[in-house]
């Protein structure tokens, strides 16, 4: 099986530990599973470039750029970059610098797509993920409006070439600041036919800030709003989604200006 991962980093001295802990990880995978890795660093200003990474199971590809964009156009980028050989990889996912894998978890996915002609697979994360993860369950929207993130969510490589990019109304940066792994993955839902959803905390991040609940709220609410007449599931989320903002503007949380989607 191979896997292309794209990933982008904003380099300091914290990221770029976070950053190797994770190829790391990938390091210590199932040797039935390749990986090209692909990485946009950005606000790099060293004179020298960064020393390449690579092992019979892992190969690297380094980006640089002196300036900071939105999470969406760095990953946009990051897909033109491989477009046209998107084909070649079984499946693509865009962890962030700082998530990382347990050892098991790229040997039992492959052996799961093995039994299953999977073509969109979303988990769970946390700081203290497990070894291997539980048995899939059923998809729903709701499971993967709140659960598909870009540490937790693998795409079929087919499914990508369709999707093409990312919108870049949406992600951290943009004028939405936020949402575009929700997009992304509601998009990719609406292509799929078979989805399996692992209701485990497969993926190492660090635990959820309630923080960014109301952070990223004018993106997230903006991706639902934009997709909430696809399906029934999706209006009453997108409902749901309405009172929680009343409730985040009633304590100054938000802003009213936040249920309101900027274009780019």
């Amino acid at each position: 099986m191979r896997i292309l991962l794209l990933t982008t980093c904003i380099y300091n001295e914290d990221n770029y530990s976070d950053f190797m802990r994770l190829t790391n990880s990938l390091f210590s995978q199932n040797n039935e599973v390749t990986f090209v890795h692909g990485v946009l660093f950005q606000d790099f200003h060293l004179e020298n470039k960064l020393i390449l990474s690579s092992s019979t199971t892992y190969l690297s590809k380094y980006y640089y750029s002196k300036k900071i964009i939105s999470l969406s156009k760095a990953r946009n980028f990051l897909i033109n970059q491989f477009y046209n050989e998107l084909d070649d990889y079984d499946y693509i996912s865009f962890p962030d610098d700082d998530c990382w894998y347990p050892t098991e978890f790229w040997g039992w996915f492959d052996k799961l797509i093995k039994n299953d002609d999977v073509q969109l697979f979303y988990t769970k994360f946390c700081s203290d993920p497990v070894d291997i993860p539980h048995s899939t369950e059923n998809h729903s929207t709701y499971k993967l409006v709140k659960n598909a993130s870009s540490n937790t969510t693998i795409y079929k490589s087919d499914i990508v070439m369709k999707l093409k990019l990312f919108n870049e109304s949406f992600g951290v940066g943009s004028i939405n600041n936020g949402g575009e792994d929700t997009d992304f993955a509601i998009r990719a839902m609406l292509l799929s036919k078979n989805i399996l959803f692992s209701n485990s905390d497969s993926i190492g991040h660090r635990d959820p800030v309630a923080e960014f609940k109301y952070r990223y709220y004018k993106g997230s609410f903006g991706v639902l709003k934009n997709h909430c007449l696809r399906s029934v599931s999706l209006f009453l989320i997108t409902l749901r989604k309405v009172l929680v903002g009343f409730v985040f503007l009633l304590f100054g949380k938000i802003k009213m200006s936040d249920f309101f989607v900027g274009k780019s």
